[in-house]
């Protein structure tokens, strides 16, 4: 029964997703360059306004997923790492939580509450949901390794690491670098200094982090 929910999930979040990107105007020219995953989602007539729909559909079906995911991860956590689940768990379902909201805050430009931008609620509820997802990630990795898993053995949680430190020392240099001159486009950033960029690598890489902390070997032996 579970089974075929998550593939059910899985279908509508690949069809809905697809089925955004697909009707995504071409004269707005989407890319990953300069266009951040909300773009999808945001009505906005030089983001999405034909295919925002689908992209609510298919993201909703992915933190769904994922939720799912999250709490297949509690339960093989509760032997190796005692309470401490309890804490990481709770924490990454708030994080979960901010993003199923963000799914249904479009980002737009448009009034939205209080006669603040749709768009302003929008950031700042995806913005509270990144360091309780950290907060998390790196609850689950430290009882990891105090349970006794070796170093090595908890890869995933270095490279998601690695991925968040470089991420954000380009974006700070690229902060940098526009205070420097005024004549560099502050948004979307270029290259590697684009915010867009690292959004979707550390969005992907989420998803397949937690696929691995659902389903992949855990990292439980003891240290010697």
């Amino acid at each position: 029964m579970k089974r075929n929910l998550s593939a059910l999930l899985s279908a509508i979040a690949v069809a809905g997703l697809v089925a955004a990107w697909w009707r995504y105007p071409a004269e707005n020219q989407f890319s990953i360059m300069r266009c951040t995953i909300s773009f999808l989602g945001s009505p906005d007539a030089d983001r999405n306004p034909t295919g925002w729909r689908f992209y609510q559909a298919g993201m909703t079906a992915l933190v769904l997923l994922m939720f799912s995911l999250a709490a297949d991860r509690h339960r093989r956590l509760r032997a190796p790492i005692g309470k401490s689940v309890v804490w990481s768990t709770g924490t990454i379902f708030i994080a979960f939580t901010l993003l199923l909201m963000v799914v249904w805050i479009p980002d737009t430009r448009e009034v939205g509450w209080f006669g603040i931008r749709t768009g302003h609620w929008h950031n700042r509820a995806a913005l509270l949901a990144i360091p309780f997802m950290m907060c998390g990630i790196m609850l689950d990795g430290v009882a990891l390794w105090w349970s006794g898993a070796r170093w090595h053995a908890l890869w995933p949680f270095h490279l998601y690491g690695l991925i968040a430190l470089v991420g954000t020392v380009e974006l700070m240099t690229w902060e940098s670098m526009c205070r420097r001159d005024a004549t560099l486009p502050h948004w979307p950033g270029v290259g590697l200094h684009s915010t867009p960029l690292w959004e979707w690598i550390n969005f992907s890489y989420l998803i397949g982090f937690m696929i691995w902390m659902a389903h992949g070997r855990m990292p439980v032996a003891t240290k010697a």
